[in-house]
């Protein structure tokens, strides 16, 4: 990877402080791995996020929770994992205007960890996320696992992407696109430094994680990659909303309960090749749908090129019979004020006078 300069590090944008020390953001933290949890209102699922966390395969982590605005019933959980693992520490700071961005920019300024990672905290990651991430970042800048969401009914649901492919970037910076969550997605220190401005608040109608990852992928020469396994649980964002806390951790305990479970590492592979053979019909579906769309419109438009064609005809026509109209009003006027009209008019009133004149007689 290039080297980068001391002078090129992000400094730490100014924040507001928090309570105590766990306001202080320190970088005497020595760990490979920086793990990132921010968190807001989830009380319910924070303690099984972060436990996923600490039971990565590399034991080399740094896993900060950002307190965005939390509550006394998030700080009660935080306490429980500090006391439990000492490679958690919690910055906790009063509610951002947004996600919390600069305090991300923070921690990483701060940090001398080599790869940075991130999870939501209603998600789980399984075992061997990071030395998945890990691995694929020996010679990438930007990696993430192959994204799946679980939907409603638990079946998975594959959003099919490939960030090696230079149209599958071309296709996420577009500000509309996105595949990569939050939960999951990696990047070297070396890359963040490259960035021009690393985490801050989105503009508005901008997803805020995606608005970053639109800047790592905007660099010259990324290397950017999406790993060919899934190591990641996390329920469709769109199934969330107005969740019942209690039904929100009831739902992740069944899969934290199914994570621990003997050969689910295998079931859960056959699983997402199923949702992606499930992606690929639906794809050919909705394409052979758009073809005959398409198909309709050529002969629609095909239809409006023949009508459109007998258009000047049809005004052709219209001109003629508009000047044969013009041409009797003007015959009719003329006839109208010869001196034979106006008597033979006079000798037709006269006639009916006399007619009108007799019946009165008689």
């Amino acid at each position: 990877m290039p080297s980068t300069s001391p002078t090129s590090h992000p400094r730490p944008r100014r924040s507001s402080p928090g309570s105590g020390s766990a306001g202080q953001v320190s970088n005497a933290v020595h760990r490979e791995v920086l793990l990132i949890v921010p968190t807001h209102d989830h009380a319910s699922t924070l303690d099984l996020a972060v436990r996923s966390a600490l039971e990565q395969t590399v034991a080399d982590l740094d896993v900060a929770i950002i307190g965005d605005g939390v509550g006394d019933d998030t700080r009660d959980v935080v306490a429980q994992l500090l006391r439990a693992d000492e490679r958690v520490r919690f910055v906790d700071r009063p509610k951002s205007p947004s996600r919390a961005e600069d305090t991300r920019h923070e921690l990483i300024a701060t940090s001398d960890a080599t790869i940075v990672t991130y999870l939501g905290d209603d998600d789980l990651l399984l075992a061997d996320h990071v030395e998945s991430m890990r691995g694929l970042l020996r010679d990438r800048d930007f990696a993430h696992p192959f994204p799946i969401l679980v939907d409603g009914d638990e079946r998975l649901r594959a959003l099919p992407t490939d960030l090696g492919d230079p149209r599958c970037v071309a296709w996420h910076v577009d500000a509309g696109y996105n595949t990569v969550s939050l939960t999951g997605a990696a990047h070297t220190m070396d890359v963040y430094r490259r960035l021009p401005r690393g985490w801050e608040p989105a503009p508005p109608g901008r997803w805020p994680d995606h608005y970053m990852w639109e800047q790592i992928l905007r660099l010259p020469g990324i290397r950017a990659v999406t790993a060919p396994r899934s190591t990641t649980i996390k329920p469709a964002s769109d199934l969330r909303p107005g969740v019942d806390p209690a039904a929100r951790r009831a739902s992740l305990e069944q899969w934290w309960d199914r994570m621990h479970q003997p050969g689910f590492r295998r079931w859960w592979d056959s699983e997402v090749a199923d949702a992606l053979r499930r992606s690929a019909v639906e794809t050919y579906r909705d394409l052979a749908l758009e073809r005959e769309q398409v198909q309709r419109l050529e002969a629609t438009n095909a239809e409006l090129g023949e009508l459109a064609s007998t258009i000047p005809g049809l005004r052709a026509e219209l001109a003629a019979l508009s000047d044969e109209a013009a041409t009797a009003q003007a015959h009719l006027e003329l006839i109208e004020a010869t001196r034979t009209w106006r008597l033979h008019d006079r000798v037709a009133r006269n006639r009916l006078a006399r007619r009108v004149l007799a019946r009165r007689q008689g």
